[in-house]
């Protein structure tokens, strides 16, 4: 089996202390913390996750969502301006304060909890569970998908996207020279990406990039793999893939899709394609 790839500097395996350097992160820096003024400007979020797996333009109303890793929201909130139920969670409370503040600016009728997912239950399935972004955040991205699946409906669709453990190589390079010089010391890690790598995001991009202590990296056969076990059914990904490993590799040399999107549906008899 193709196994992923975990970055916790010093730490090695301790989860919780690696857990909690994520949620201090997060707690500091918000992300992605966008300047959200009207739903208008939130359509682009709903567009984009939809255009990797349907057409139909009504595709999100009525359903029941579930967005694991929600962030500060934007993605959440313009789904549920689609006339959709949306219930989004993260374990870091200052992205769940910014997730609930835009609600209040934009009206969505999206829900927020601050909740970790390895204590998420829920006596209810859900249409779509989606988790862009954030498993690869948790202290076991594969643990993680299991719970996603288990709260999906048979014929739900199930969005993922995760970091590729190939062409997010030159990122992970950096972070390890970074780590040498900074170790856990997350202030720190933050100002020396600032300084000698930057870029022209803000610091908030710049702290998600360059100060995030714990990761893990994951490729195209692992997710499939993941699945297989979990009873899903590949539908589309973003990008668009023949032969994964080649691909993967070939996106390293091409300096592109360090972060990918897969998208499955849960089986059931005679269920319908979306």
């Amino acid at each position: 089996m193709d196994n992923p790839i975990i970055i916790t500097m010093q730490y090695g395996k301790n989860e919780k202390a690696a857990e909690g350097l994520v949620r201090e992160l997060y707690e500091k820096w918000p992300y992605p913390s966008r300047e959200i003024g009207s739903g208008e400007m939130l359509s682009k979020y709903h567009k984009w996750v939809s255009k990797i797996f349907t057409t139909e333009k009504n595709f999100w109303k009525e359903k029941k969502v579930f967005d694991v890793g929600c962030g500060t929201g934007e993605l959440a909130n313009s789904i549920a301006l689609q006339d959709a139920k949306v219930l989004g969670i993260d374990f870091s409370g200052a992205s769940i304060g910014r997730a609930k503040k835009l609600e209040k600016t934009v009206k969505s009728g999206a829900k927020f909890e601050e909740k970790n997912v390895f204590e998420f239950k829920s006596k209810k399935k859900f249409d779509v569970v989606i988790a862009l972004g954030s498993l690869h955040h948790t202290i076991d991205a594969k643990r993680a998908f299991k719970i996603c699946a288990e709260n999906l409906k048979d014929g739900g669709i199930i969005i993922v996207g995760l970091y590729n453990k190939y062409s997010r190589l030159r990122l992970r390079m950096k972070r390890t020279f970074i780590g040498f010089f900074c170790g856990n010391n997350i202030g720190k890690r933050v100002e020396f990406g600032k300084k000698y790598f930057g870029g022209p995001e803000n610091e908030t991009w710049i702290a998600d990039k360059y100060g995030q202590v714990h990761e893990s990296y994951h490729s195209v056969g692992e997710v499939l793999e993941w699945f297989r076990e979990n009873g899903i059914e590949f539908v589309n990904s973003k990008p668009k893939f023949k032969k994964p490993l080649i691909d993967e590799i070939k996106w390293l040399f091409k300096k592109e899709n360090a972060f990918f999107v897969m998208v499955g549906k849960k089986n059931e008899k005679n269920s319908k394609s979306f």
